[in-house]
């Protein structure tokens, strides 16, 4: 009777939720490709899993990539449904069911096993890890707008530490590895570019380019990009999100062209009650920056880039967010007041700008250029590239 009663209040709240959310889309991507997705199950069998030492390192990997455009593509769901279940309910603690609804009803425009671009490009691949408890799909905006401009991107989820993880055979794994045990995703990032090759036969052979390879990520998976970058001298430059460093990653020196995207600390620091949080900001901040110099001072380009008003999940779909779907506190707390979606796009277009350079053989903008054309934007550090604008300069699309 009690299991037919639980079974009952969970499918009674699943049917509330589900008649609560409202369709939303991620920005429409402005390049000049569309937007193809597959998820993939790759195993590393070089590596026991921690979570089940019986089984090897198992890890879901979406690869976005270029179609041809349609104007007819209707907005899809990223998740299978049952895992998109599972994640609003651990959503709903981590962010308040406002934000947790709002990412259950968002729809992407990557259309599912679409058909490869026609032709016979072939395009540069990134590796793309989320941030600690997140799944790639939730970076839908940012990945889908870089794959719309002639990427390839392979985002892998880090199993036991998203949120929650649906492997192939339908089994759910809690994510229950804490931050402190991140080398481990460190190890996932590394395997995920070599396992690229794999990419080059079957419904990618002939297409991707695993001569020309980038990285970036997000928090954890911002350190992981940093990370790999410093073991793999065949990654030709990388992107960290707003990932602080942090045990191993602590330790790397990387010599490629190095980006650093960072949240605006100060928001928190003017928001800060207590005078020990406050200093404690501010610390954090100038740890940070430190961090970075130190683990970019061989490389020929390395640049710090802030952006003004955000918080540290701008860089996420939650960003999206619209008025009244969280309360005040919540929205200040984890996006602040900024425009999600004009955020987003400034996001998207100086990474891709970024990997276009190294490349695409395409100039970065000068610090000149860069904050005429994205006003919200500053530059913390600038090592390796002009100041001053070049006359004549063949600048990123």
């Amino acid at each position: 009777m009690k299991t037919t009663l639980a079974c009952f209040l969970l499918l009674l709240t699943t049917t509330l939720r589900a008649q609560d959310l409202k369709d939303f889309t991620t920005p429409k991507p402005d390049g000049a490709w569309g937007v193809g997705r597959r998820l993939l199950q790759w195993v590393d069998s070089s590596r026991h899993d921690v979570i089940d030492s019986a089984q090897y390192r198992t890890l879901p990997v979406w690869i976005w990539y270029p179609t041809e455009k349609d104007t007819a593509t209707v907005p899809q769901y990223p998740l299978p449904e049952k895992w998109r279940q599972e994640q609003g309910l651990y959503l709903d603690n981590k962010i308040g069911k406002g934000g947790s609804r709002f990412l259950q009803g968002l729809k992407v425009w990557a259309v599912a096993d679409a058909p490869v671009a026609p032709g016979s490009q072939k395009f540069p691949v990134l590796v793309f890890g989320p941030g600690h408890t997140w799944l790639p799909t939730d970076y839908s905006s940012i990945i889908e707008e870089l794959t719309s401009s002639g990427y390839i991107v392979v985002g892998f989820v880090p199993t036991g530490f998203a949120s929650v993880t649906q492997l192939a055979n339908g089994k759910m794994i809690e994510g229950t590895l804490p931050v402190q045990q991140q080398d481990i995703v460190f190890e996932d990032a590394l395997f995920v570019r070599n396992h690229l090759y794999s990419l080059q036969e079957g419904w990618l052979k002939g297409r991707i380019d695993t001569n020309d390879v980038g990285i970036f990520g997000h928090s954890q998976g911002g350190a992981a990009a940093t990370v790999v970058a410093g073991r793999d001298p065949s990654i030709k430059a990388f992107v960290n999100l707003d990932g602080d460093l942090m045990d191993a990653a602590l330790k790397v020196k990387v010599s490629q062209p190095a980006m650093l995207l960072s949240n605006d600390e100060r928001v928190g620091m003017l928001t800060a009650t207590g005078k020990m949080d406050r200093e404690g900001r501010e610390r954090s901040e100038y740890r940070r920056h430190s961090d970075w110099v130190r683990a970019t001072d061989e490389a020929k380009v390395s640049l710090r880039v802030r952006i003004a008003d955000i918080r540290h999940l701008n860089f996420n779909d939650l960003a999206l967010v619209p008025e009244g779907q969280m309360t005040a506190e919540e929205r200040k707390n984890k996006i602040g007041m900024v425009n999600g979606a004009e955020t987003l796009k400034t996001i998207a277009a100086i990474t891709r700008s970024f990997f276009d350079a190294y490349l695409k053989e395409y100039s970065f903008p000068s610090m000149v250029e860069l904050e005429k054309t994205y006003p919200q934007v500053e530059a913390l550090l600038w090592k390796g590239l002009p100041y001053p604008p070049k006359e004549n300069s063949k600048t990123t699309r």
